[in-house]
Order: C-alpha cells, then structure tokens, then sequence
C-alpha cells in the first residue's frame, strides 16, 4: 500500500510549490508513482484570496489524466486563476500524458521543453532512435512504452541552458540531458527546491517487493545515454549552494530528498 500525503491531490510541499503523487500501473504487479508539481506564479488580483498565475511541472501518465485535472481544479479554484505553462522535463508518456488534455482545458496554456526534446514532444520521434552508450538500452528499448503524445508547435515554446522565459524570477531552467537527449529540470527559487524528473529516483530497487525509498540514478532499460545522465547528476549538485531539496518524479519520499543525501549516494568510489 501507498501512503502518501499527496496521493491524488496536491499538497503544499514548500510554500509555493505543489505535489501529487499518482499510481501508474506499468503492468500488471507493478505500480510506479508518478509525482507532478503545481507552483504558485504571480499574483493577479489583490484581496483575502487573491489569483494567481500558475505553472505545472510534468503531467503524469496518458492513463489517468482525470485524475490530474480534478488535482489541478482544488487548487486553482479562484476564478481568474490561470495555468499557464505546463513544464515537461522529458518527453517519456509518464511525464506528458495528460499534457493534450491540459492544453484542451486550459486554451491559454502553453507548455515549456527543452528544444531537443522537440522532435518526440511534437513530431512523433521515437526514442528507440537515439545513438546510445549502453547495451541496456540498445536491447530493452525495444520493450519500453513509447508516448503517442505529439503537442501542435504554435503551444510549445523551447529553451537552452541560459535561455530567459517569462518565469525564471520563479523557476530556473537547468538542462540535464542523459536519460533523454532533452531532459531537464527546474529550480523553484523561492524554496529553493529543484524538481529533476527522472535524472534521480526514489523509489525501491524492486517496486513489486518493498517501498522503502532508495536513491538511485535514472531507471537503465529508458535511459538513452547512462554517461551524460551521471553527468547530469553532477550538474544538479553543482546546485548545493542555492538548492536544499531534490524533487524526483518518481519518489516514495513523502518529503523529496535533501541534496547532500544525492550527494552523499554520488559522490567518488559509490555504485550507481
């Protein structure tokens, strides 16, 4: 069993920042959280409970987006809240699956990746092309679920390492490429908070047996190129000094992990 706070809801996590955490049923004995997070933007009205501009961080699995929208629809219930960009960390159907559904109820939306995410967010590629460095992926891929997920252009907008954006007073876009050739995360700046998608795991080295939290590099069978993604793991360190937690998307942690905990897990002489 889960027990989780934010199971199917979200849950204020630091102020200003929102998780959920919902059940994906990869197969059958196997069940995998999938965590996305709202962040609270600039305010848009005044008074006792004012609106605000709104950001979602990923959109979870393709099989239960009515799960998600009804997560999104507490929280923003004022009625001149907005949700305004959707902000994916990689195009894998975990992270995008309720984007078409998001982009449909919320027409203003738009949603944020990384420009060489492109290609399989919006034109369909699949991820079994990539060149990779490793045997895992060049025999599993062929395995792994691939996302049907293709957003139209004219509501995505694509950003580079140093890029500015509307919001990065709020979140800093930081690539993390490896796991795919677009992977990224974002820092929220006020809790000083980082949410690095798939780039760390939380969760047990055999989900169908225990869920006790374990701190782990991304999963191997999905991962495009294993060198850049312990590359990418060194760059989320190289954060320390304005980040204290380390959000996953895939986390039994009701609470993320303390970035000296993925220190600790990645520094010199350990096993990934």
């Amino acid at each position: 069993m889960y027990d989780l706070p934010d199971l199917n809801r979200y849950v204020e996590v630091r102020p200003g920042l929102f998780r959920c955490t919902i059940i994906w049923p990869v197969a059958p004995g196997v069940a995998v959280p999938v965590s996305t997070f709202l962040v609270r933007g600039n305010t848009v009205t005044s008074g006792p409970q004012p609106a605000h501009e709104w950001l979602l961080i990923d959109s979870g699995d393709p099989t239960q987006p009515e799960k998600l929208l009804q997560a999104i629809s507490e929280v923003l219930t004022h009625e001149k809240d907005t949700l305004r960009y959707i902000c994916i960390t990689h195009g894998h159907l975990d992270h995008t699956g309720a984007a078409p559904a998001l982009l449909e109820k919320y027409p203003e939306a738009k949603a944020v990746i990384h420009a060489e995410e492109k290609p399989f967010i919006c034109e369909g590629k699949s991820f079994r092309s990539v060149t990779t460095d490793t045997w895992t992926f060049a025999i599993l891929k062929h395995f792994s679920h691939e996302s049907k997920v293709k957003l139209p252009e004219n509501r995505v907008i694509t950003l580079r390492d140093g890029d500015k954006w509307e919001f990065d007073h709020v979140l800093k876009f930081v690539e993390t490429h490896g796991h795919t050739p677009g992977s990224a995360s974002f820092v929220h700046i006020p809790s000083r908070s980082i949410m690095v998608g798939d780039a760390v795991m939380n969760i047990a080295a055999n989900p169908m047996f225990s869920k006790i939290p374990c701190i782990s590099g991304p999963m191997a069978m999905s991962t495009c190129h294993w060198g850049n993604a312990m590359k990418a793991i060194d760059k989320i360190l190289t954060y320390r000094g304005e980040v204290d937690t380390v959000f996953p998307a895939h986390d039994y942690n009701a609470n993320g992990v303390p970035i000296d905990e993925v220190h600790e897990f990645h520094r010199p002489g350990t096993h990934l």
